[in-house]
């Protein structure tokens, strides 16, 4: 097992990092949907609130469809479970737990363990990590304005000028001179149990599939700061219910084409919509009956004052 903990600075508060990644998230699967195959692209199976001891956030299962990222000559002979990846998270935001897997390599763990905290990445053992552990960790610095930009990169947060001010970072001492800054600590834990692999696939997978996705992520997080600066959570739940929809368009169009049948897009929409449906008529009942209560209380003060 390969573990790597990642320090990732922002000029931003922890409530409107929350935001940021939100959408950036959403804004990205709306993207790699639209641009995949039909039927391919990023399949948003469950979103939804929960709750565990105590523990509160929202919980997402999403599977990520990906043939036609593979080289040809690969996917013809791999099976088509090896061409998806499952990611489960947990977002109690401050803190984070996602799980990926591949149905196909059943001896294939990955995980990605997030704690945000208000400073400059100056927490030295924020997961409370054993001496084994600790020995282990690799501890890597990400400095989102001076770490390398690849060529004809367009998100580049160094000139972008912003109207509310996120950016642009300039020079070497950005982070000194930043009026807020915080720190996203993310512990990532790579195990690939195969006998002649496992060095260069942890190692593959923690230079493309985390390293370089946390630096592009997180830079796309300030470029955008303009679009998600004013928003509100409802306002990102909206996003995300239209990202499912995207998916269910597409997954549908895919049945037309070969002639299978379609179900309606109310039998076709994920638990998580009726369930939070439900959840929003609980809110809108206790927001009634309050409501009575103080009709109620209003009308029996006015009858006692004309008593």
């Amino acid at each position: 097992m390969l573990i790597k903990e990642y320090r990732i600075i922002l000029p931003i508060r922890l409530e409107q990092y929350q935001l940021a990644q939100l959408y950036m998230v959403a804004k990205e699967t709306q993207k790699v949907t639209k641009e995949s195959n039909i039927g391919e692209g990023i399949e948003i199976v469950k979103n939804e609130p929960y709750e565990k001891e105590k523990e509160k956030g929202q919980f997402t299962h999403k599977v990520y469809h990906i043939a036609s990222k593979l080289p040809g000559w690969l996917s013809t002979i791999l099976p088509e479970s090896s061409m998806l990846f499952v990611e489960k998270a947990w977002n109690a935001f401050p803190v984070c737990m996602t799980k990926y897997n591949c149905p196909f390599f059943t001896k294939f763990n990955f995980s990605v363990q997030s704690i945000h905290q208000q400073n400059a990445g100056t927490s030295e053992n924020v997961f409370n990590l054993n001496k084994d552990e600790l020995k282990k960790r690799e501890v890597v610095m990400i400095d989102l304005a001076n770490d390398p930009y690849p060529k004809n990169y367009e998100y580049d947060i160094r000139t972008k000028e912003s109207k509310c001010g996120v950016t642009p970072l300039k020079g070497k001492n950005w982070i000194e001179n930043a009026q807020v800054v915080m720190c996203c600590y993310k512990l990532v834990r790579v195990e690939f149990s195969y006998w002649g692999f496992s060095g260069k696939v942890e190692s593959f997978v923690h230079k493309k599939a985390v390293h370089e996705t946390f630096i592009d992520t997180h830079r796309k997080c300030l470029y955008w700061a303009d679009q998600w600066w004013s928003l509100k959570m409802k306002d990102i739940r909206k996003i995300e219910k239209t990202t499912q929809k995207i998916y269910q368009k597409k997954l549908r169009d895919e049945k037309r084409k070969k002639g299978e049948k379609i179900e309606s897009p109310e039998s076709s929409s994920s638990s998580s919509d009726s369930e939070q449906e439900k959840e929003n008529e609980k809110e809108n009942e206790k927001e009634k009956e309050k409501e009575k209560e103080k009709e109620n209380e209003e009308k029996s003060e006015e009858l006692n004052e004309q008593k």
